[in-house]
Parts: C-alpha cells; sequence; structure tokens
C-alpha cells in the first residue's frame, strides 16, 4: 500500500491541475474548508462527533468511481511541491517526535500503514494515513492536504486510543522541522495587544541563531503571532500554525550544517490517553517559494491565504461587504428600526448590520449590561419578538445580521445561574478565570461534549428565533490558567484540558458550519486567537481592541492596516465619525464599516458617508488582488502610508496614498509595483490631485507625484490601461 501514494497522488494531481485550469497566481478560485479530523474515530471524539462533522472530512463518494488505475503515473514536474513530495514518500522520517512511557520516537519509522485514502479536494489532494506502532496502543492518523498551484501544503496528526484501557503516557509531542539553507532569516508580524500591535520584524538566525515565541494564555495571537515567513538560500517557506491554546516555536541554525530547525508544537504535553479520546497536534501549513522579491512573496502567501484558508459560503469565496453597527446595550427592536430606517432615508444602503455585546439577560432574566454572560437568553423586555424583526429587516433589504456571542464565559452569581438554568451542570465549568478583573468569571469546558451541545442548542435558538445570518464569538479571558487547575486534578494528564477543549471549540464552529453555512468572525479581546485553525473557519473581522478606547487613532490605525493586509487579506476597519474624506478612505478593506456617529443629528455629513459608499464600490473587487506596500511600515508619525491592490490580469487597481497628521511634507512621490513595463497606464485619483498616463516601466520607476491640500489626507488613485 505504501506504494499507493507514489501512483495514486500523482494521476491525482495531474487530473485535477489539468481539469481546473489552475495557475499559480489566481487569487480568486476557490478556497478550500480546513483539515478535518480522521473519519475513522469514534463519535467520541469532539471534532468528529456525526452531527458536528464538517462536510470536508465525509467520504468522497465520486472518488471511488474515479480512483486511479494501477499503472504509474508520472507526476508533473511543473506541479511539484518538493518538501511535501519529500514528506510523504518517507513517513519514517516525518517530522513528529514524543516519547511514550520514556522511550523516544521520531517520525513514524516502526510504525504498520494500516490504511490509506487519497481523494481531490478543492485544488488540491487530502491524503488520510493511518499507522500503528506494536508498543503503542493507539491509531495515529496524519492528515495531508497539498495545493500544487499555491505551492503550499498542510497535515495534522491525531492519535486515538480504540482500545479499552488507558494508553501509557505521551509526552513531549512537538514537531522538528528541518530546512536546508544558507543566512536564514525569521520574519513576521507581531500579534495583537501586549504593546506590540502588529509590528514587523527581521531576525537573521546566522547573526542570532536562535528565535523564540512562546504564547501562554491561551489565545494564540496576543503578543505573539502564529505565521512565520522563514527565508534561507535561494528561497523559502511561509509557515502557520493553527492551534487555538497554548503554543510554541522555536527557529534554531545550525551554521555548520547550514540547516535550520523548526521545533513547533502545544505547550506542555504529559498525558495518557483514555479510551475513545483523541490526542491531536496543531494544523501546520507551509508555502514554499524560490526566487521571489519581497512583494511577491507576500502574494504568495496571499494566493494560499485566499485560495486554500478563506473558507467558502454557499459555494463562492467570502464576500465583501460595507455596513453599520455597534452595541447592543441600551438598543431595542424600535431604536434599532429607527436607525435603519435613517440611513435608507439619507442615502445609504448598508449590506450588514453588526449587533455587538449588550441583547441577553442574566441569571435571572434582568436585563444586564456586558460583561454580564452566560444566560445566551434574549432580552424580550427590550427585543419582544427576540429579535426577529431586525432579522426580518435585515433580510428584506439583503443585509447579512451578525450578532456577538461569547460562549465560553459565565460572568453570573454561580448559584443564580444554575437555578435558572436547570439543564446546565455544574462539572461543565472548568474553573475561574480573569480573577480579580472586571471579567472574571468561569469558563465553560468545550471538551465536554454535554456543555458543548448546551451552549450549540443555545446559541442555535437564537440564530433561528432572529434569523441571524452572521455569527461573532468573542472570548474576553485567558483560559489557560484553567486549563492547567484541571489538568493537575488527575495525574498524567498535562496538556489533555487544552487539547480537548481546543477540539471542542473547533467542533462548535464546525457544527454551526454543517448546519448554517454561516459566515464566521473570530474575536477574543480583539486578536487575541487568530491562528489558522480558526482562520479555516472564520475571519479576524474586529482585529484590535485598541480602537475602542481610540476610535479616532489613524496613526494606529495606518501602521496596522499596512502591515495586516500582508498577513490577513480580509478583516475589518470601521469608521466611527466622519467629518472629513480621509476617515472612511482609512478604513476601506474587505470588510467595511462606515457608519455616522449620530444618524438622528441634522448636522450629520450624509453627503460624505454617501460618498464613502461610492467609492467603496469602486475599490472592493480589488481586495482579492495582489497587493503591494508603496512605502515601508513605519512606526514614525512624520510619515506618509501608502499601498496598491492591484490585478495583473485585467491591468487595473487602486492605491491608497495617505498624508498622515504627522507628515511635514504634503508632497509625495510614490513608485508603483507590480504593473507590465511595456504597457500604458492612466493614473487618476479621485479628487483631481493625479491624471497621469505612462507606460508601467516609467510609472514603477519614476513614480507619481500626489501633492495634498492639507494633511491628514487620504488619496484613491485608480489605475487603469490607457485606452
Amino acid at each position: 500500500m505504501r506504494q499507493m501514494l507514489k501512483q495514486l497522488l500523482p494521476f491525482l494531481l495531474l487530473t485535477l491541475c489539468l481539469f481546473l485550469g489552475l495557475t499559480a497566481c489566481q487569487p480568486s478560485g476557490t478556497p478550500d474548508e480546513t483539515v478535518g479530523a480522521p473519519t475513522d474515530t469514534t463519535a467520541t471524539d469532539p471534532a468528529t462527533d456525526p452531527d458536528t462533522t464538517p462536510d470536508d472530512t465525509k467520504e468522497d463518494d465520486t472518488m471511488s468511481e474515479t480512483t486511479a488505475p494501477a499503472e504509474i503515473f508520472q507526476p508533473d514536474p511543473e506541479r511539484a511541491v518538493p518538501k511535501y513530495d519529500a514528506l510523504m514518500e518517507n513517513l519514517d522520517q516525518f517530522p513528529l517526535t514524543f516519547t511514550y512511557e520514556g522511550t523516544a520516537y521520531a517520525g513514524f519509522a516502526g510504525f504498520v500503514t494500516e490504511s490509506e485514502d487519497y481523494k481531490a479536494i478543492d485544488r488540491g489532494v487530502e491524503s488520510t494515513i493511518g499507522l500503528r506502532h506494536p508498543a503503542i496502543p493507539a491509531l495515529f492518523t496524519l492528515v495531508a492536504r497539498v495545493f500544487p498551484a499555491e505551492s503550499a501544503y498542510e497535515y495534522v496528526v491525531y492519535i486515538h486510543n480504540d482500545g479499552d484501557e488507558n494508553t501509557g503516557v505521551i509526552a513531549d509531542l512537538e514537531y522538528q522541522i528541518l530546512f536546508d539553507g544558507a543566512k536564514p532569516t525569521v520574519s513576521g508580524i507581531k500579534g495583537d495587544a501586549g504593546g506590540v500591535y502588529y509590528t514587523p520584524y527581521e531576525h537573521e538566525l546566522s547573526k542570532r541563531n536562535r528565535y523564540e515565541d512562546r504564547s501562554t494564555s491561551g489565545r494564540p495571537s496576543h503578543g505573539v503571532f502564529p505565521y512565520y515567513n522563514l527565508s534561507y538560500g535561494d528561497g523559502g517557506t511561509f509557515i502557520a500554525i493553527g492551534w487555538p491554546g497554548t503554543w510554541h516555536a522555536t527557529f534554531t541554525f545550525d551554521k555548520r550544517e547550514k540547516v535550520t530547525t523548526l521545533a513547533t508544537g502545544q505547550n506542555s504535553v504529559s498525558t495518557y490517553i483514555a479510551p475513545g479520546e483523541t490526542l491531536r497536534t496543531p494544523l501546520m501549513a507551509f508555502v514554499e517559494y524560490e526566487g521571489l522579491t519581497p512583494d511577491e512573496q507576500t502574494n504568495a502567501w496571499r494566493h494560499y491565504y485566499l485560495n486554500d484558508v478563506l473558507r467558502k459560503i454557499d459555494g463562492e469565496p467570502v464576500k465583501t461587504y460595507v455596513g453599520i453597527g455597534g452595541m447592543s446595550q441600551g438598543m431595542t427592536t424600535n431604536k434599532m428600526k429607527l436607525l435603519l430606517r435613517a440611513y435608507r432615508t439619507n442615502g445609504v444602503y448598508p449590506e450588514v448590520l453588526w449587533m455587538d455585546a449588550g441583547w441577553y439577560t442574566g441569571a435571572d432574566g434582568e436585563a444586564v449590561s456586558w460583561p454580564q454572560t452566560g444566560s445566551l437568553d434574549m432580552d424580550f423586555g427590550r427585543f419582544p419578538d427576540g429579535l426577529s424583526e431586525i432579522g426580518a429587516d435585515a433580510k428584506k433589504n439583503d443585509m447579512m445580521y451578525l450578532l456577538w456571542f461569547e460562549p465560553e464565559n459565565m460572568r453570573l452569581d454561580l448559584q443564580a445561574f444554575l437555578k435558572g438554568q436547570p439543564d446546565f451542570k455544574e462539572e461543565w465549568l472548568l474553573g475561574t478565570v480573569g480573577a480579580g478583573t472586571w471579567l472574571e468569571g468561569r469558563l465553560m469546558n468545550l471538551g465536554d461534549d454535554g456543555c458543548r451541545e448546551w451552549i450549540f442548542g443555545k446559541i442555535c435558538k437564537v440564530i433561528d428565533t432572529a434569523g441571524v445570518t452572521g455569527y461573532r464569538q468573542d472570548f474576553n479571558n485567558d483560559p489557560a490558567v484553567a486549563w492547567q487547575e484541571n489538568d493537575q486534578k488527575t495525574p498524567n494528564r498535562t496538556g489533555m484540558t487544552e487539547n480537548q477543549y481546543v477540539q471542542g471549540y473547533l467542533a462548535l464552529w464546525d457544527a454551526l458550519i454543517d448546519k448554517y453555512g454561516i459566515f464566521i468572525d473570530s474575536c477574543a479581546s480583539g486578536g487575541g486567537r487568530n491562528d489558522l485553525e480558526s482562520m479555516k473557519r472564520g475571519v479576524p473581522l474586529h482585529y484590535s481592541d485598541w480602537f475602542d478606547g481610540n476610535n479616532n487613532d489613524y496613526n494606529m490605525k495606518g501602521k496596522m492596516s499596512q502591515a495586516l493586509f500582508a498577513w490577513f487579506p480580509y478583516f475589518k476597519n470601521e469608521l466611527y465619525a466622519v467629518n472629513s474624506m480621509y476617515e472612511p478612505r482609512m478604513n476601506y478593506a474587505m470588510f467595511s464599516l462606515l457608519k455616522v456617529s449620530s444618524p438622528l443629528d441634522k448636522d450629520t455629513r450624509w453627503d460624505l458617508l454617501r460618498q464613502a459608499y461610492a467609492e467603496y464600490d469602486m475599490v472592493r473587487e480589488y481586495f482579492y488582488d495582489d497587493f503591494y506596500q508603496l512605502t515601508d511600515w513605519s512606526a514614525d508619525v512624520n510619515r506618509w502610508d501608502a499601498r496598491m491592490f492591484f490585478d495583473p490580469a485585467e491591468g487595473k487597481g487602486f492605491a491608497s496614498v495617505a498624508c498622515q497628521a504627522g507628515a511635514t511634507n504634503l508632497s509625495n512621490t510614490i513608485k508603483l509595483k507590480g504593473l507590465d513595463p511595456e504597457k500604458s497606464y492612466h493614473i487618476k485619483d479621485l479628487d483631481g490631485l493625479v491624471d497621469v498616463t505612462a507606460s508601467g516601466r516609467e510609472l514603477m520607476e519614476s513614480g507619481i507625484t500626489v501633492t495634498v491640500p492639507e494633511k491628514p489626507y487620504c488619496a484613491i488613485v485608480m489605475i487603469e490601461p490607457a485606452a
């Protein structure tokens, strides 16, 4: 059976590529869903419960009719993904390491292949391989995916106890991944919060041979960011870690061997696996590149993200949206209908309504304010219709209705909560989180099937009653302390509470997707839980809480947006007040909340908001295209921020050129990128500041001069082929 990989996989790759006509730079293709848990695990695994299993992990009936014939097919060399090919051809060298009862294991040497399955998926091939070792009473399942057009691949390993007794202790479970090449450099951006706020960094391993990140809070992208660009030799690899919990990543360079080792995985695993349980590793993803400029590297990553990470909805890539939103707290059905009417009366037609925290009751059904979460019951005092009138209004006007939930934290009096929720079991609460703070609460155990089913039922009741079409999940506590305290109740269970919780969290989202196909927004006090597994299911709309208290800090917004467009093509920018076109233009993104601060104020600048919606329609299509930073990222207040989105096939795009408030000059020369040097382009902004026709070579080498009338100011420059 081991020869099946060499026989079947190349055939599937070749057939897929010939059928789809894939090209390496086609960002508008169909995105793929996440690597799912293996389908042969028992129903007790929260990630594979029959009621919550995502469609892409189910048997593909069509493949049984199109399986490759027995003869060996040669791979298409233009579609090769060298590191993936080498990895799958020699599983003895697979980069998984661990100890079992004190004995060290590296790779799958000594394992016997029990099952193999290969099937075509969107833009790639998925391999599921079951392996056993005679000394370990558990089934190891490797699920790997390859996406040839993006030179990308992913893998995850599940260890399932399908026996009747506890296994021995598995410890030190991590990946040890090798990259050959001289002069390695690790680069990326930091995470949200922690004073770093997506600041770019670069670390030359040839000068200091070690770089380490460690996430210990349980919210994986606060302070640190589990996405890396490791360049070495003539190329490099983008690396993403999908683990919505605690994780570590250590890059070490051996100067003598010219090899960089990445050691990564969940922190502190030393546990037995009980019968029916599954222990899993993080999802790892890689995008290979060779001979690319920094801008080309950025777009290689973006193509993978847009094609193979960003989830489809109704079979299509997620749409761009422009809309309005705010807190539910203090709102009523009538107030919301009045607000919506005010926008439409003034010629503004939002495509999304975002209702944030504050629509629920406390333990006794009383009205409460955020953050008194836990009941997941609607406040019928303020919303007698259970939000259904608002949902019906949104549906009638073709709006997404995005509603906020925080289902993991209970911040109510315990006894009152239990009395008011008689079907909830106290043992489903893991422990206290956020102790001593205004966010103190108890963590609900998503790793428990019963607890997760209770939460799922509550969420579904709200969705069904209100007509919600967008699900926003927030998470405002660090869970690691509760996970660790629970581990200590039973010997030899270090890391298992977290592992089961992570699987349960992903299973909850998979269940919502399976039932509703719903749009999901991932939030955790801003950008705290935006790892790859979460991004396979949702989008990181509210990428930082910084703007909750600093909503007019456009210096920070310019810096964050400039960094994020390179790593997360899809996110939300929000306009809180409009006094000039500078403000809405700084908020154009794939998801833009463009609203006014006082809809009923007679002095409200509806004219500017109408203009903003019209401009957004002009630029929205280009956010899926290639991205270029036209000015280097900088923390200096004396700066311009310029970036460009461009569709090379159509020769069209736009540039956002912003003179920030601290700039000392009102004129700057900006060099465009990504153009065809032999073609001519017409460059014209929306305010009459620039009107140039020139060759791509001239525009990239000499640039365009933008002179603005005041600061701060943002010019939107349209790029089109010359007539």
